[in-house]
């Protein structure tokens, strides 16, 4: 270990302990000063005791004023061991770059030659297909996967075809065929209802 670290760890050893301190004399202070509102509220006046209290209140704010002051001295010299470390590794990292980058010569690849899948990110104008868009729920980018139902469609043609006279099981055909049913997309990955497209 360098003595840098070595300093480090001892600086970050005594913040603990100021901070401990300075938690136990919080504690301790408003410990007593719920006594003392509670010696205010039985008014028994000014006492021996109560002057004590006092006393001891003030002392600990005196307290915990130096431990603040030790401990921000303390951080400010840790935060300039952490400074110049940070200043002697970018100035490292400069002259190997500047090395590195006299021996080297570059290639960019080209962009593919086919487009980029489209995303459409328009819930509304979503096609009856599994198509890319964002889910609004888990704000991933996803292939929706889609499922189809029975809608008010599917029964109104029905019964128009029945009414046609297809009584002999043709009135059954929009329940099989998709075109008459409704779409919905649903997220892959959260599996939520994206949206849905009705016929009509």
């Amino acid at each position: 270990m360098t003595s840098s670290q070595n300093e480090v760890e001892t600086i970050s050893g005594k913040l603990k302990d100021i901070s401990l301190k300075e938690e136990q004399l919080e504690d301790r202070k408003k410990i007593l000063l719920v006594f003392q509102e509670l010696r205010n509220r039985a008014e028994f006046g000014e006492t021996e005791e109560s002057a004590a209290t006092e006393q001891e209140i003030n002392s600990i704010d005196n307290k915990l004023k130096e431990l603040r002051i030790k401990k921000a001295e303390l951080q400010k010299n840790c935060d300039n061991i952490f400074h110049a470390k940070d200043v002697k590794f970018k100035n490292d990292i400069k002259r190997e770059s500047n090395q590195q980058l006299d021996d080297k010569i570059f290639f960019v690849e080209p962009p593919p030659s086919f487009p980029a899948p489209a995303v459409i990110l328009d819930i509304e104008s979503l096609p009856t297909h599994p198509t890319r868009t964002q889910c609004p729920e888990c704000m991933q980018f996803v292939t929706t996967e889609t499922f189809t139902s029975v809608s008010s469609v599917t029964w109104l043609v029905c019964i128009m075809s029945a009414m046609v006279g297809c009584v002999a099981g043709c009135c059954l055909l929009p329940f099989c065929m998709d075109r008459f049913k409704t779409t919905t997309h649903r997220c892959p990955k959260c599996r939520s209802k994206i949206t849905t497209i009705k016929k009509l």
